[in-house]
C-alpha cells in the first residue's frame, strides 16, 4: 500500500528524469519559424529593391509607370520622391510587424502576400522592358 505522499513523489521523480520530445520539437518549430520568417522579409525587400530596379530602367527607356499610385507622383514630383514613398511605406510595414509580430503571428501571412506581390510588379517590369 502506498502513501500519497509516496505516489506524488515517484510521479515527481519519472517526470524528472523521463525525456521530454515536445521540448525539441518546438525547438525545431521555432528555427523553422524564424526561418520562413527571415525569407518573407529579405523576400519582400528584395522584390522592392528589384522593382525600383526595374521601374527605373523602364523609365530611362521611355516606357510608362503602371503603378497607378505611384505614376502621378512621378509625373509630378520625379523618380526621387517616389523611390522616397516607397521607402517610406517600406519602413513603416516593417515597423508595423516588428511591433506586431508577437502578438498576431498571422501578420506574416500578410507579408508573404505583399512579397508574392512584388514579385509579380517585379515579373511585369521585366516582360515591359522585354517589349
Amino acid at each position: 500500500m502506498s502513501l500519497p505522499g509516496q505516489i506524488a513523489l515517484g510521479s515527481r521523480l519519472r517526470a524528472a528524469f523521463t525525456p521530454v520530445a515536445s521540448s525539441s520539437v518546438s525547438l525545431r518549430q521555432s528555427i523553422n519559424s524564424q526561418l520562413s520568417q527571415a525569407i518573407i522579409l529579405g523576400g519582400l525587400i528584395g522584390f522592392q529593391a528589384l522593382d525600383s530596379v526595374t521601374t527605373h530602367l523602364g523609365l530611362a527607356l521611355d516606357h510608362e509607370e503602371l503603378n497607378h499610385f505611384m505614376a502621378p507622383i512621378i509625373a509630378s514630383r520625379g523618380e526621387l520622391v517616389a523611390y522616397a514613398v516607397k521607402g517610406t511605406a517600406l519602413a513603416v510595414l516593417l515597423a508595423i510587424l516588428m511591433l506586431m509580430h508577437r502578438r498576431k503571428p498571422r501578420v506574416w501571412q500578410a507579408y508573404l502576400v505583399a512579397g508574392w506581390l512584388s514579385a509579380g510588379a517585379v515579373v511585369v517590369n521585366v516582360v515591359q522592358l522585354l517589349l
